[in-house]
């Protein structure tokens, strides 16, 4: 579906067709929330409903910028949402958090401890520091957003048949904007939360979550030298 048919669905809902009471731009606004928010809804049902790796290595910090992890430019770009794994083709990086591991230097953490990543802020801080190997990092993403879309001709990227989702959303948005219609909004609210749930029915049943090999165990948690 393209741009411009969501947006002549979401006016239909409100019975606005040719109404310059929303302009276009106020239109497509709430389209963006509504589908940014919807592929959140997606990924956190089913993480791998998208997914794909990205080879990296961190710096001299051992840190990795998250705008690195979006790949792809234009209508096709793969936008980070979430790590999902880590591994440097040997190890399995484990996921942590700051309060865990506070004190991990250059000088206090080994190269022979677990290896870790926690996210900080627009970062990801990757353990042990100064290995920097390069990294094979797979993560989650959400499609282009729709106000960074080229046109309004161009392809949203939704699961198919499932668009009237994001309109009816909208429309709600857009009806409850100073009160005006509440109950109309409600009505649309309800529907696009019926169609949702059969949605992620539906995906939970038909993604299937990739196996990892994971080396997590060192020789010294062995006993070995």
């Amino acid at each position: 579906m393209q741009l411009s048919e969501l947006m002549d669905l979401t006016r239909q809902f409100m019975d606005a067709d040719g109404s310059t009471r929303w302009s276009d731009s106020f239109v497509r606004t709430a389209l963006a929330n509504v589908y940014d928010q919807e592929w959140s809804n997606i990924l956190n049902a089913a993480p791998y409903y998208t997914f794909n790796t990205v080879q990296l290595a961190p710096d001299a910090n051992g840190i990795i910028d998250i705008t690195d992890l979006t790949t792809g430019t234009g209508d096709s770009a793969k936008n980070f949402y979430r790590i999902l794994g880590m591994n440097d083709g040997n190890y399995q990086y484990r996921e942590t958090r700051f309060q865990d591991v506070p004190l991990a230097t250059t000088t206090n953490y080994l190269p022979t401890y677990p290896r870790l990543f926690y996210r900080a802020g627009d970062t990801v801080q990757v353990l042990p520091v100064g290995t920097s190997p390069t990294l094979n990092i797979t993560v989650n993403w959400k499609p282009t957003g729709i106000t960074s879309l080229a046109s309004d001709s161009s392809t949203i990227n939704y699961p198919q048949y499932n668009e009237l989702i994001v309109a009816r959303m909208a429309a709600a948005e857009l009806l409850v904007k100073g009160g005006a219609e509440p109950e109309a909004a409600a009505v649309l609210i309800r529907s696009a939360a019926d169609d949702r749930s059969s949605m992620l029915d539906d995906i939970r049943r038909m993604t299937i979550s990739p196996t990892f090999m994971a080396y997590p165990d060192l020789a010294w948690e062995w006993a070995a030298n």
